[in-house]
């Protein structure tokens, strides 16, 4: 029986099928019947991706992730087949059991899916195992679990954090939306206010991946609004969970960890994961092989 790991986050999911990587965005709408280029998934409609007005929902135990668990699951399995999901929590619900089996539960099960064009497919998830979100990323260097640590997860709609000696201690840690969505929205508004034309997240997306080639003009602005992004959103939280610069060190995940590297490693004791954008998967894909063993 096939295992496919998934994360099905806030912003996009990513899977791991066979060695096979699998991103997109995770946005889910339920609409109406006869809606165009929208699936069914167990007798309900939905638009997925981009064109989804999705209402942003960082509680995973909730019914618009077993119907994005059916769409991102269409094309990686056959008709009829059964297989085995690793999939990932939030630090702040996993840590609870009754939460792990909530959404164990959620996810099992067989799933109808007909895609826009009218094809089906029946399958099964015989068995849901649920790994920590952020956590399982420290399985792709465990090294780093040799001393007392704070790892922040930078993704798409959250940004968290969390103090780890060798286990988290859910008790120093913080999780807040302000991951690289508002990141896009901010920096938004700011170049709009700078540059007296309209700049939308998307656009400030598209401006920031450009940095390389900007004036240096455009990327003072850029620069300064992210270094104050960062110190608001992630240093000040982390100072008031514990974290000390003459002690700890920093470790960060997440793909937003990536688009901010560059200032990230500005200071000395920060280190971005090698892999941050897929170590949460790869991560709980890690831990199930050995628990398999």
């Amino acid at each position: 029986m096939r295992k496919i790991t998934i994360d099905l986050g806030n912003a996009n999911y990513k899977a791991l099928v066979q060695g096979k990587r699998v991103l997109d965005s995770s946005n889910v709408q339920e609409v109406v019947e006869g809606t165009f280029g929208a699936f069914e998934v167990d007798s309900k409609f939905y638009l997925f991706g981009e064109v989804a007005k999705a209402k942003r929902n960082t509680n995973k135990i909730c019914t618009s992730k077993r119907a994005l668990m059916g769409r991102a699951l269409y094309p990686l399995v056959d008709d009829k087949e059964k297989i085995e999901v690793v999939t990932l929590l939030p630090l702040s619900l996993y840590v609870n059991q009754e939460n792990k089996i909530k959404y164990s539960e959620l996810l099992k099960g067989k799933y109808t899916v007909t895609n826009s064009n009218g094809a089906k497919k029946s399958f099964t998830v015989s068995n849901v195992e649920v790994r920590a979100e952020s956590f399982s990323s420290l399985a792709t260097e465990p090294a780093l679990l040799k001393e007392p640590i704070y790892l922040i997860d930078l993704g798409g709609v959250d940004v968290s954090g969390c103090f780890v000696n060798r286990t988290p201690d859910i008790g120093k840690s913080f999780t807040q939306e302000k991951g690289m969505n508002i990141f896009y929205n901010e920096l938004g508004k700011v170049l709009t206010s700078k540059l007296l034309e309209t700049y939308s997240d998307k656009d400030a997306e598209l401006v920031f991946n450009k940095y390389d080639n900007l004036s240096g003009d455009l990327k003072s602005i850029i620069d300064e609004f992210a270094k104050g992004f960062i110190k608001e959103n992630i240093y000040v939280p982390l100072k008031e969970i514990g974290y000390r610069e003459l002690i700890h060190k920093l470790v960060f995940t997440g793909g937003g960890s990536k688009a901010l590297e560059r200032y990230l490693v500005e200071d000395n004791n920060a280190s971005v994961l090698q892999n941050a954008l897929w170590s949460n998967v790869e991560g709980a894909e890690v831990l199930s092989r050995r628990k398999s063993k």
